[in-house]
């Protein structure tokens, strides 16, 4: 089972070196994709660590990482959940590399919901957002029983490097990192 939590603010100290031998008990989930005229093309990366990477965010606990392929056929807006809804797709997630062990790649739970949008940055993740101003979107993922997650940030990757996208909102054929505000508690990590 996972478990949601907010990203929270690194946190730089000393402790015990980690067991990068142990079970993953963190995951965290992020994509960069290309929209287009009918749908949606990239990649989503689950980078997991072990015990002791909530106190730090270090990498030094970094474990392993499953990067699945991502696409997607644009479908209709949601009337209520996505504040100035931009796009939505009905997605699909096929394991592309993995470096975890085998029963990652199998395990259901990182096949993702299978309905993401982009809106409007919602007020409740404006805080933590990626500093890049009106150029930040809202990342939204929905499940088949209706339930909608504001679940991060979307951003023109060119924003990475100092340069500004042709404009503000969901444009076609330009690339954008989708990166969470929040990450996933592991079983066993209860």
């Amino acid at each position: 089972m996972l478990r949601l939590l907010p990203v929270l603010t690194l946190l730089v100290a000393c402790g015990p070196s980690p067991d990068l031998d142990a079970a993953p008990t963190w995951a965290l989930n992020w994509a960069s994709v290309t929209p287009t005229e009918s749908g949606i093309e990239g990649y989503q990366v689950w980078e997991f660590f072990v015990d002791g990477w909530e106190a730090r965010h270090s990498d030094d606990y970094y474990k392993c990482s499953l990067t699945q392929e991502l696409t997607g056929r644009v479908t209709a807006c949601p009337l209520a959940g996505v504040p100035t809804c931009y796009a939505a797709y009905e997605i699909e997630l096929a394991p592309y590399e993995l470096d975890c062990p085998e029963a990652l790649a199998r395990d259901e739970s990182y096949d993702g919901p299978p309905w993401m949008a982009i809106g409007a940055l919602p007020a409740e993740l404006a805080a933590d957002a990626p500093d890049y101003g009106d150029f930040v979107l809202g990342w939204f993922i929905g499940y088949p029983d209706g339930a909608r997650l504001a679940h991060g940030y979307a951003y023109a990757r060119q924003l990475e490097d100092g340069t500004e996208p042709a404009g503000v909102g969901w444009l076609n054929d330009e690339e954008y990192i989708l990166w969470p505000a929040y990450v996933w508690e592991l079983d066993g990590n209860e």
